[in-house]
């Protein structure tokens, strides 16, 4: 039976402007955001932290919870629930290639939130959804 993790998101915002990475997964390119799977006996606040940090190095602050999304992985059927936090940070120098646990994080943007509503490459429907009532 197909497991279900728990994961943790964050929009972060800087200048009114919001960070969108695009990573690939088996051949395929798809827009997400930073964050991860909650591990056993984390708070999710502070995975939230370890994992902007991992993947984008930046520092977060102003954690604010917004909503959730989900997803089914193609690895193996498992549900994904995304708790999204947005957030603030003050840097924006992202280095992808401090990454210690080798995603393949290729690209990041900076979007307003009318362009980030517009992209059409986004890793899920529920994604956008959380978007569109994000910023109504």
């Amino acid at each position: 039976m197909p497991k279900v993790y728990p994961a943790v998101k964050a929009l972060i915002e800087n200048n009114n402007r919001f960070l969108i990475i695009e990573a690939e997964f088996n051949g395929k390119k798809y827009l997400d955001l930073p964050g991860g799977k909650v591990e056993y006996g984390e708070s999710p606040y502070d995975t939230l932290k370890r994992e902007v940090k991992e993947e984008v190095f930046l520092d977060i602050h102003n954690i604010k919870p917004i909503g959730m999304w989900w997803f089914f992985r193609d690895l193996d059927g498992a549900q994904v629930i995304c708790n999204t936090f947005l957030c603030k940070t003050k840097n924006t120098n992202i280095d992808v290639t401090k990454n210690p646990t080798n995603e393949k994080i290729i690209k990041y943007h900076w979007l307003k939130k009318e362009e980030l509503l517009k992209q059409q490459n986004i890793l899920h429907e529920s994604l956008k959804t959380l978007f569109e009532h994000t910023f109504k």
